[in-house]
């Protein structure tokens, strides 16, 4: 039988006596861490826009219109937007065209930063599961250096695609909603009121019953990847040879699975308690942290607003390119705190999977009666 306690235990001493496991909590962290009235017929409505000059443009008034179908009513509304777009670029065709520029580059660096935090998480991910690994097995302590390289590996792209593959449920349910929200948009355009009914009544019901199959799907399958995982990068399996190994793994020991589950699942909610509780002062140290974000961020906001006002950008503008390519890094500082402690107990739960899996392994080895 799986002795949960001694493995609880040892986790807790490997996050306080293995402090370079805490650079990766932290990364896994950053990244776990974004009327009416009723119509029928033809008692629909229909729009003109009409522009009052008094110096500059101002909105239009709404006047009663007729819908035929939906393709007029989304005709009017592209030609709404398309009118509203030139006048903006005609009365302010500076702010027009900075506000695209500065769009784009908080487009930009939002794109970047999750790329890179993405690939940070599975490298930091893949790290954690071999330093804890080897810390059981030899009791050696590598280095930050040493445990990058741990996870800069071929392993680290087959937990990011065992990741997706069990996210495919996820994907599908959203699918799913994409699809209903069309098809209630759809009816409430066709002017129907009985076709918008059924499908507001048909496609709640459709969402709550998958997303209920969704969700107890995925909870099996989160064990699943948790072991995958383990076998794709201490065993060095394959993509689909891993996912094969853990439910069979887990259909083998689903007691010991399924009790180590349960206490998982206790000291997570004890955990979202605890920091209910430590959200305080943790903004309160985040305050402190914000002043050295400051002192950090200075020089690259200075360096971009720089380089705006080189590239001919107006005004306040080159400030508030300054702010969208300094705000990522200064975010991170200032909570910083936040992402530690969040990232401590994500490294408790790393480290407790990978003794599970370690210690049932071993059962298994020394007991082969567990395999019937």
């Amino acid at each position: 039988m799986l002795d949960i306690k001694k493995i609880l235990l040892r986790s807790w001493h490997i996050l306080w006596n293995y402090r370079t496991l805490w650079v990766f909590g932290f990364i896994l962290a950053l990244a776990a861490g974004s009327g009416g009235g009723n119509n029928s017929g033809h008692s629909s409505s229909r729009s003109d826009w009409r522009e009052e000059r008094t110096g500059e443009w101002q909105f239009g008034e709404w006047r009663n219109f007729k819908a035929e179908n939906p393709a007029e009513f989304l005709q009017e509304g592209t030609a709404l937007l398309a009118e509203l777009v030139t006048n903006l670029r005609a009365e302010y065709p500076v702010e027009f065209e900075m506000g695209i520029a500065v769009a784009i580059t908080f487009f930009l660096a939002v794109l970047f930063t999750s790329l890179v935090v993405t690939i940070l998480y599975y490298v930091a991910e893949t790290s954690i599961i071999r330093m804890v690994d080897e810390y059981e097995q030899s009791s050696v302590k590598v280095g930050l250096r040493q445990g990058w390289r741990y996870g800069w590996s071929r392993a680290a792209w087959r937990v990011l695609f065992v990741n997706l593959i069990v996210h495919i449920p996820t994907f599908l349910m959203f699918v799913l909603i994409v699809l209903v929200i069309w098809w209630i948009i759809s009816s409430a355009l066709s002017g129907l009121q009985t076709a918008l009914v059924s499908s507001i009544v048909t496609g709640i019901g459709l969402i709550f019953l998958f997303g209920f199959i969704t969700f107890v799907v995925m909870l099996l399958l989160y064990v699943v990847r948790d072991f995958a995982w383990r076998f794709a990068v201490l065993e060095d399996k394959g993509i689909f040879e891993s996912l094969a190994l853990a439910f069979a793994f887990i259909k083998r020991n689903w007691k010991n699975v399924g009790y180590m589950w349960l206490v998982m699942l206790g000291l997570k909610i004890a955990w979202a308690i605890a920091f209910l509780i430590l959200v305080i002062p943790l903004m309160i140290l985040s305050i402190v942290t914000a002043l050295g974000a400051i002192l950090v961020t200075i020089l690259p906001a200075l360096a971009t607003a720089g380089v705006a006002s080189l590239l001919s950008a107006p005004g306040y503008w080159p400030w508030a390119f300054a702010l969208v390519v300094s705000a990522p890094l200064f975010l991170v500082i200032t909570f910083s705190p936040i992402f530690l402690v969040t990232g401590w107990a994500l490294i408790f739960q790393s480290s407790t999977w990978t003794l599970t899996y370690r210690e049932i392994k071993t059962l298994e080895t020394v007991s082969p009666a567990l395999r019937s």
